[in-house]
């Protein structure tokens, strides 16, 4: 008994008088998710991203899984290693069931996650997942939309992070001499990457390494991000310890006029989802500079905003990671406090298809009027 209801994991809600059937966040399950979970699950597994350890192994088996049964809408690849020969995925969603949107016309949301190691950063970006591909009340969202994800960008350093009490950002390399231990991967675009002076003590956390793009991780998201650059309209690198939707500059406190664009929207997002979502801690919106108070160079977010001329570029942080650790030593946190953030996160990423395709549709609109 205790088996079937995992693999249910039903709970109900009253929506206007209507009672739906909720599995992981889903008010109503694509068939194809759903004979994926039938099919694969075993009694003992959790059915949902949100309550089940992940790892590695388990992060490629979910995807291929996805690729599997969901084949028309997720197509996967993984044509990149680690120094640890890890894989780095890149998950393309997009739905095209009902022949009104071309696929070369879509714009494209670009997500990556999980640059500073670290385990929650990468759960979300797979929950995200999930639900675009799980639930039938979000197809519209990836109907209109091709979804770029790069779930886990550092799984070295994520693997690093799962099983050592230390604090870890970096990737894990060494260099040939054994001099240089791993490389801060949120350090190493090229973009200002000479501005805050270099750091040469490759044991440092924040080593940046010793050129921009020296880092197979960074390659990969910057090739990523170029295959796309004619169509992206979003770009969202989600980030460990914090509540915020960050905007440019990292390198420097100057703002140039498109930040003013990026600030006015990372407000009006933030608003939304401060008020509309009962957000248990409150989301926070400024400058990364500000936020981290000094600068940082080599950011993906600077290089995305400066080289693509990408209005909407924005690191998000989600949950305290290192202070659940010690907070969960010594009491329990709320209940549904975890899921809680995780309906107030995932606002955050409808938010800003809302402004994408809002802006998309008056484009359209404005080159026919032409």
């Amino acid at each position: 008994m205790k088996g079937i209801l995992e693999i249910v994991c039903f709970y109900f809600i009253a929506t206007n008088n209507v009672v739906f059937v909720q599995h992981c966040g889903c008010r109503d399950m694509n068939p194809c998710y759903k004979r994926m979970l039938e099919t694969l699950l075993d009694d003992n597994e959790e059915p949902c991203v949100e309550n089940s350890e992940i790892g590695t192994i388990s992060i490629t088996v979910f995807l291929k899984a996805l690729e599997a049964f969901c084949g028309k809408i997720v197509t996967v690849y993984n044509q990149s290693l680690t120094y640890q020969k890890r894989n780095l995925y890149e998950v393309v969603l997009d739905r095209n069931d009902d022949k009104t949107t071309t696929r070369s016309n879509k714009p494209v949301i670009f997500l990556d996650a999980g640059q500073q190691g670290g385990v929650e950063p990468v759960n979300f970006a797979l929950i995200i997942i999930e639900q675009l591909v799980g639930c039938k009340e979000h197809n519209v969202m990836s109907r209109n939309v091709r979804w770029v994800i790069l779930p886990n960008t550092n799984p070295d350093g994520r693997e690093f992070t799962r099983f050592n009490i230390m604090p870890w950002r970096k990737n894990v390399r060494l260099s040939d001499d054994n001099k240089i231990n791993g490389v801060d991967i949120t350090r190493n675009f090229d973009d200002s990457f000479h501005d805050c002076g270099l750091i040469t003590n490759g044991y440092s956390p924040e080593f940046q390494g010793n050129k921009p793009l020296s880092e197979s991780e960074s390659v990969f998201i910057t090739t990523a991000l170029n295959k796309y650059k004619n169509k992206l309209r979003a770009y969202l690198s989600i980030r460990r310890d914090g509540h915020a939707l960050l905007y440019p500059y990292a390198s420097t406190n100057n703002t140039a006029p498109g930040i003013y664009k990026l600030q006015e929207k990372a407000a009006e997002i933030v608003s939304k989802v401060n008020h509309k979502s009962g957000f248990i801690e409150m989301l926070v919106t400024t400058s990364i500079n500000e936020m981290n108070g000094r600068p940082q160079c080599g950011h993906s977010v600077d290089y995305v905003f400066n080289k693509f001329n990408q209005p909407y570029a924005y690191e998000m942080r989600v949950y305290l990671e290192n202070d659940h650790r010690m907070m969960k030593k010594f009491q329990a946190l709320p209940r549904g406090y975890d899921t809680t953030l995780k309906v107030g996160y995932l606002s955050v990423i409808k938010e800003l298809y809302n402004l994408v395709i809002s802006e998309h549709r008056n484009r359209t609109f404005a080159k026919r009027v032409i």
